[in-house]
């Protein structure tokens, strides 16, 4: 005959699985949804250009995640961030004229590489990799930043970038 004792540790033991398991697929699903954009280490966009994506070594905190972003318009490429964040304030000071190369990510996977410049560059139209302008003073009162493209604009549409925002609730104009 089973002791209440032994039948008490086996309904914690159940319980206690359950939750764990929970758990775990509540952040699987988290992670999918997720969207930031992290700067390159010491690169040019030029030099991190010429490494491999997955090889460029990335900041450890991202300049920009999906909790400050207010929506994405899918359309248009453009995002819009929420009231009180300010991209420029973030990134005064790290635009040269050589541009900041940053590098998008959707889950825990590395998109596609992007630089971040100062609209009075006229470099920016040498590289072809989407391209974030801005005149990067703080106070800027810029809320929408649009994500152009060289001659290429097949990174920005990739499915995994659509899907973690439309799991957000953050997706705009979807044609």
């Amino acid at each position: 005959m089973i002791s209440s004792n032994k039948i008490k540790l086996f309904v914690i033991l159940n319980v206690m699985l359950f939750l764990i398991v929970g758990c775990n697929i509540g952040k699987k699903e988290s992670v999918a949804n997720k969207f930031s954009i992290y700067l390159v280490k010491d690169l040019s966009a030029a030099e991190a250009m010429s490494k491999k994506l997955n090889d460029l070594p990335l900041e450890t905190i991202p300049v920009l995640n999906d909790k400050e972003m207010k929506s994405y318009n899918w359309t248009n490429h453009e995002f819009m961030m929420k009231e009180g964040i300010s991209l420029e304030e973030r990134l005064e000071g790290k635009i040269s004229s050589n541009g900041k190369p940053f590098v998008v990510v959707a889950g825990n996977e590395r998109i596609y590489l992007g630089s971040f410049w100062a609209t009075y560059s006229s470099q920016s139209y040498r590289v072809d990799i989407p391209i974030i302008s801005s005149l990067w003073l703080k106070r800027s009162g810029i809320d929408t930043y649009k994500i152009n493209y060289g001659k290429n604009p097949v990174p920005r549409i990739d499915t995994k970038i659509f899907e973690a925002f439309k799991g957000l609730g953050k997706l705009a104009n979807v044609d």
